[in-house]
């Protein structure tokens, strides 16, 4: 592919993402390329679109795509010999920060896998399973490493806040887990209908019934100096809200657990006397260590054991990049938006 060109979408600014014609990568010492098969949008794509990067100036573009599967075709020199053109692969993009600050992206037709090992950035795929389904490893491990900070159990009572693309792989990976009282909340039915079809035991509009009041009446209530609290053991946050994690704080139970992994993007003030009062843990989870569970979600995927088709709601070649991105900001229509790469660059 010596010459060849291909296009990689890269942020330049504020709002401002574009498909940039730049050389098809070639694979040095250590290193493979990959046909990108899938790469999936995230939420956190749409984040530095919107803002321009990854919060601070740019130096030089920025390549976008995490959330993606495809083929191995060429290995540099000390690779390991397992590694080989032809094997599919999932791959982990945290070694490298692909599409998160690093110098690749998964959002062009091939992309360059540095430090390329087996179980640490290339996970190969059963042969049964598609390169769409193997993208959603990414956010699905996002999910199962926010819940493993917290040693989420079967018994636990969770509930989850936000019903896009990550609160739905939390519930996805609940029910991995064993969790049979999960609640989910949102203000979009159609996303809360999702919810429900990926194992949510309850799903509440909050624009029709309170999370606290929902929360009392799945989970069971108690009083605590004189104050109501829910018999939730474990809140996952997937929404990013200030005020939302506000009343999750007041309605927490004695030793209730907090994960944060929505991104939040600008301080939020809590009570930090119920917090104290209520010795609540919270834990942030940004997913930036997580081979365990990066390989734990493909095996969850390979197992079939649970559908996981209301993760994906639209599937677009690349060439409908723009459409693409749209569709991914109506959060009424889209859950997780995944690009395909059927044709070949010009």
């Amino acid at each position: 592919m010596m010459g060849a060109t291909m296009q990689l979408a890269r942020i330049h600014g504020p709002g401002d993402v574009r498909l940039d014609t730049v050389a098809v990568p070639e694979a040095g010492p250590g290193e493979a390329v990959v046909r990108v098969a899938a790469c999936g949008i995230c939420g956190s794509d749409l984040s530095y679109i919107a803002q321009g990067g990854l919060g601070g100036p740019l130096g030089d573009p920025l390549p976008i795509g995490h959330e993606f599967a495809g083929e191995v075709v060429s290995v540099g020199p000390g690779v390991d010999d397992r590694i080989v053109p032809g094997l599919r692969v999932a791959v982990n993009p945290d070694d490298a920060y692909i599409g998160g600050g690093g110098p690749e992206g998964a959002m062009a037709h091939y992309i360059r896998v540095t430090q390329a090992k087996i179980g640490s950035t290339l996970y190969p795929l059963a042969d049964h399973v598609g390169y769409a389904e193997a993208a959603l490893a990414e956010p699905l491990s996002v999910a199962l490493h926010g819940l493993r900070l917290l040693d989420v159990q079967a018994h636990h009572k969770v509930a989850v806040l936000g019903a896009g693309p990550i609160g739905l792989c939390a519930v996805a990976m609940l029910r991995h887990l064993g969790c049979t009282d999960i609640a989910i909340f949102d203000r979009v039915d159609s996303r809360l209908d999702r919810a429900r079809a990926l194992g949510a035991d309850l799903a509440v509009n909050t624009a029709e019934e309170s999370l606290g009041d929902a929360l009392c009446r799945f989970h069971g209530e108690g009083n605590r100096f004189g104050a109501r609290f829910a018999e939730t053991d474990v809140f996952v946050d997937c929404v990013g809200v200030e005020a939302v994690l506000q009343e999750v704080i007041a309605i927490a139970k004695y030793k209730a657990r907090i994960a944060i992994i929505a991104l939040y993007k600008k301080p939020a003030s809590v009570d930090l006397f119920k917090v104290m009062a209520n010795e609540i843990l919270i834990s942030g989870s940004i997913a930036d260590d997580r081979k365990p569970e990066f390989g734990e979600a493909l095996e969850m995927i390979a197992g079939g054991r649970q559908d996981l088709t209301p993760l994906i709601s639209h599937r677009l070649d690349f060439s409908h990049f723009t459409d693409a991105l749209t569709i991914a900001r109506d959060a009424v229509q889209s859950a997780k938006v995944m690009l395909t790469f059927d044709q070949e660059p010009a």
